[in-house]
């Protein structure tokens, strides 16, 4: 019987990925789709950022099964397809937020019920970051709940304090803190950050109907202040927000055509919550298709990039998540919370890793300043 390594290895090194199909199929068949084509590319030639809008428009309407084939395709050649990153995620300075993103219960504008909390100290962050790698987490990434960290010197540096700690012991550290100034990512640099989040949420077009007290170009100078300080990216983005499909396009372009691509990319379900302004979007939910495309387009026009399956994981089953995993997420969120909506029970999330066959991905602490474009040898995958 032919295994599964046995099946893709000639299409990872093919010029021709589609050549399995195609020598099955009859000589009326479809000819090769967006995605088809665009993974070929992507395996030969590796990364760019030259994508124009109607490149990765092709790519995200591809017939479904071809763009979840091809997404696998690329992900298997990009990365080890076993492999799957367990992060954690601790709000360490909850709610009063000046920021009106209409999505987040930690907004002061809106009444949620969520009571706004100071800056956790050491020992309880420490001790949550402890319990995190325990459980098999190799990224601490902590939120606060900031417009930005201006003002804030005494706060910024304890967690400069903590980011040094939590890297001593051996674990990636992400911080999201809102906009950064320069001279900010320079000092997280130096005290061992590996990662900073800060999504983009939405398309350029479609952003002012979610958020107003943040313009789309400040989030794009925080970005560029991370990326020169030599920290890895963590940009993506949410949808279910009310946004059309050339927004979920929009977004994925504008992340594709940075000077680098993030280093991770997550990929958000609206979690709607009662009290902001997106709670009625509960009644149209994100389904599993919807997930499937953004995370399989994403791999093909970001093939080096760590897909993450980030919030609103918990409405899908087991089923459903192994679609997300084949079509190239490979990073997970675990633990009760993700800042403050709930995440996937612990036990279920091991029984799905054994299930599965997925692997925990080690940490990573090449230099944070390396080129991430650089094409890799391919990664077999084999278990």
């Amino acid at each position: 019987m032919l295994s599964v390594r046995s099946i893709f290895r000639p299409l990872r090194h093919s010029r021709h990925p589609t050549s399995f199909l195609h020598s099955a199929a009859s000589p009326s068949s479809s000819p090769s789709s967006a995605a088809a084509i665009e993974a070929e590319r992507a395996i030969r030639e590796g990364p760019r950022q030259d994508w124009t809008r109607p490149e990765i428009t092709d790519v995200y309407q591809s017939p479904l099964l071809d763009l979840l084939f091809h997404g696998a395709e690329v992900h298997r050649h990009a990365h080890n397809f076993r492999e799957v990153q367990q992060c954690t995620l601790l709000s360490i300075k909850t709610g009063g937020c000046s920021e009106d993103c209409s999505y987040c219960p930690q907004s002061s504008r809106y009444q949620t019920g969520l009571k706004a909390q100071k800056l956790m100290n050491k020992d309880a962050v420490l001790e949550a970051a402890k319990r995190a790698k325990e459980a098999g987490s190799t990224r601490f990434c902590m939120g606060a709940a900031w417009r930005d960290t201006v003002g804030r010197k005494t706060n910024f540096n304890q967690i400069l304090d903590y980011v040094k700690e939590i890297r001593g012991m051996g674990m990636e550290v992400c911080c999201t803190l809102g906009m950064l100034e320069k001279e900010q990512a320079a000092e997280l640099k130096k005290a061992g950050l590996t990662a900073y989040n800060h999504n983009l949420d939405t398309s350029r077009e479609y952003y002012s109907n979610v958020i107003t007290t943040r313009s789309y170009d400040e989030r794009l100078k925080t970005l560029e202040h991370v990326q020169k300080a030599g920290i890895h990216v963590c940009s993506g983005g949410i949808i279910g927000l009310g946004e059309a499909e050339e927004d979920r396009v929009g977004l994925l372009h504008t992340l594709a055509t940075l000077p680098k691509h993030p280093e991770s990319v997550p990929v958000n379900a609206l979690v709607a919550v009662k009290g902001t302004p997106l709670e009625d979007q509960k009644l149209q939910p994100v389904e599993i298709w919807e997930m499937v495309r953004m995370i399989a387009t994403a791999r093909i026009v970001m093939p080096k990039a760590m897909v993450r399956l980030s919030a609103g994981r918990v409405r899908f089953s087991m089923a459903e998540q192994t679609l997300c995993f084949m079509a190239g997420a490979n990073s997970i969120f675990t633990g009760e919370k993700l800042l403050t909506t709930p995440n996937n029970d612990y036990d279920a999330d091991q029984q799905m890793f054994k299930l599965l066959g997925l692997t925990p991905k080690p940490p990573s602490f090449g230099e944070e300043t390396e080129d991430c474009q650089q094409e890799p040898a391919a990664v077999s995958g084999s278990g």
